[in-house]
């Protein structure tokens, strides 16, 4: 397992290909050990790239 930091587009489909490659890892092995390092990167390079604003409250 090759650790690097999401920093693109292109990063992010590759490493959201490898995930989908990986979702059948069973639990205590390296590949699941992959699984949930690469989703916790995927997960912090999406909540910057792709920015959700909070609900807009109307006469509250």
């Amino acid at each position: 397992m090759t650790l690097r930091a999401i920093k693109t587009r292109k990063d992010h489909k590759m490493a959201l290909a490898r995930i989908d490659a990986l979702m059948a890892a069973e639990a205590g092995t390296p590949e699941a050990a992959e699984l949930e390092a690469l989703a916790i990167r995927v997960e912090r390079y999406e909540q910057g790239a792709f920015p959700i604003d909070p609900p807009i409250r109307d006469g509250a």
